[in-house]
Formats: structure tokens, sequence, C-alpha cells
């Protein structure tokens, strides 16, 4: 059985409009997935060999301290990133 089938029209009527509006928060208060949360899906796939190739050439404490240092450096970028990006509804500014 639909969940849509056993609502009221009202709120059928009310679930289209919201769906034409804004169709990701319809389909977040819908239960259906998104994309968003494979968005970077494949950079990662292509990103994973390029960084584990020199850590099994290299020496374990050079494969840490560059890993530690690129940790440091990225941090801050990575800290505005988190506050500039927000994919949640409820966070939103209007």
């Amino acid at each position: 059985m639909d969940a849509a089938s056993g609502m009221d029209p009202a709120l059928r009527s009310l679930a289209a409009d919201l769906e034409r509006d804004d169709p990701a928060l319809a389909a977040l208060l819908g239960g259906r997935p998104t994309r968003a949360h494979h968005r970077f899906a494949l950079a990662w796939l292509l990103l994973a060999p390029v960084l584990l190739l020199p850590a099994f050439l290299l020496p374990a404490r050079v494969v840490l301290g560059l890993g530690a240092m690129l940790l440091i450096l990225a941090s801050p970028g990575f800290v505005c990133w988190l506050c500039a990006v927000t994919d949640d509804p409820n966070t939103s500014r209007t």
C-alpha cells in the first residue's frame, strides 16, 4: 500500500506543492534516497590509488609525516568548507 494513497486529499495537495517547489526536501521528507550522499564517490575512487601507491613505496615514517603535514595544512580549509556547505534544510537561512 502506498503511503500517499491513504492520505487526506489536503495533505496530498500539500505534498504535491512541496514536491513542485522543493523536490529535494520532498524526497528527504518522503524517505526517498537522494544522490547527495554519493556525490564524491567517483573522486575518492580515483584518488585512492594515488594516495596509496606512495604509502607502499616510501618508508612508514615518511608516509606518516607527510600525512600529518597534509592534515595540519588542510584543516583550516576543511573547517571553512564544513561551515560553508549546508545540505540540511533545517539549518538553511531564509
